[in-house]
C-alpha cells in the first residue's frame, strides 16, 4: 500500500522488526489463526508451531481445517495483546506442515469506530435492496462507503421512505466478488431533492454479525483496501 496518506484508513502497515517478533511470539504460544482461503467460503484454523528464517510459519491443522490440503492463496488473522493483525499471503502444505509464507506485508487492524472505505464514483459498488417494511423491492443503491460494520448508501427516489430505526434486507456486492446478503439497521437518513430528483442518503449497520462473519468482513475489507490503492492510486 506504500503508506499513503488518508485519514481513514482501517489497516496500518507493520514495520518489519515488529512482524518478526509479532510471528516468532505467537508461534511460541502455539496460537490459533484464522484463514480465509481463496478456494472455500468458510474460515478455518490452523495452529502456528514455529518460524523458519522469517521467512515461513510452520503450523498444525485444527479440526475444521483437516481437509484443506490445496495451495492457494489466503488472508490471515489473529489477535495479539488486544490487537488485531492481517496477512495476505500464501498456504502451501509441505512434509507433513501447513506452511504460511510470511515475507510479505503484515497489517494492523485500526481500531476507530469510523475507520471506512471511499469507495471511487468508478467502481462498482452497490447495495441491491430487496426488502422494507415488509414489501419486496429490486433497488440498486450506489455504495459510498464501507467498513466491517456498515456502510452508507445513496438511493434515488423517494420510496420507500428510509428511516432511522428501519430494518432492510438487500445483498451486498463489491466489485467482481460474490454478493453477499444481509439484513442492516438504518443508523441515519437523509433526503434531498436534485433537479426535481428525491435522492435518499443512509448509514447502514450490520445485524446479527456472528465472530465468524467479523473475521470475514475484516478480511473482505482488507482485500477491498487493497484493491482500490492498486486501482485508483492516490495522487501526490
Amino acid at each position: 500500500m506504500n503508506g499513503q496518506e488518508q485519514g481513514q484508513l482501517i489497516f496500518k502497515k507493520v514495520a518489519l522488526s515488529e512482524k518478526k517478533m509479532l510471528f516468532r511470539e505467537i508461534a511460541s504460544d502455539k496460537m490459533q489463526i484464522a484463514v480465509k482461503g481463496a478456494l472455500q467460503e468458510d474460515v478455518f484454523h490452523l495452529i502456528a508451531v514455529q518460524t523458519e528464517k522469517d521467512e515461513a510459519l510452520l503450523c498444525h491443522h485444527t479440526a475444521d481445517s483437516k481437509g484443506i490440503t490445496t495451495a492457494q492463496k489466503v488472508i490471515v488473522n489473529f489477535a495479539f495483546k488486544s490487537e488485531r493483525y492481517f496477512i495476505q499471503t500464501e498456504l502451501y502444505f509441505e512434509a507433513g506442515w501447513a506452511v504460511l509464507k510470511i515475507d510479505t506485508d503484515l497489517f494492523q487492524l485500526q481500531r476507530r469506530a469510523n475507520a471506512r472505505i471511499d469507495i471511487p464514483a468508478k467502481y462498482d459498488a452497490v447495495f441491491i435492496l430487496s426488502s422494507h417494511g415488509g414489501r419486496s423491492y429490486f433497488l440498486e443503491c450506489r455504495v459510498k462507503d464501507v467498513s466491517a460494520g456498515g456502510f452508507k448508501m445513496e438511493l434515488m427516489g423517494a420510496q420507500p421512505e428510509l428511516k432511522i430505526g428501519d430494518h432492510v434486507k438487500g445483498t451486498l456486492r463489491l466489485g467482481v466478488r460474490r454478493p453477499m446478503e444481509f439484513v442492516v439497521d438504518v443508523r441515519f437518513a437523509q433526503s434531498k431533492e436534485e433537479n426535481g430528483v428525491t435522492k435518499q442518503i443512509a448509514g447502514v449497520q450490520f445485524i446479527g454479525i456472528d465472530h465468524l462473519m467479523e473475521s470475514r468482513l475484516l478480511s473482505l475489507m482488507m482485500d477491498l483496501q487493497r484493491e482500490l490503492f492498486l486501482k485508483y492510486p492516490q495522487k501526490k
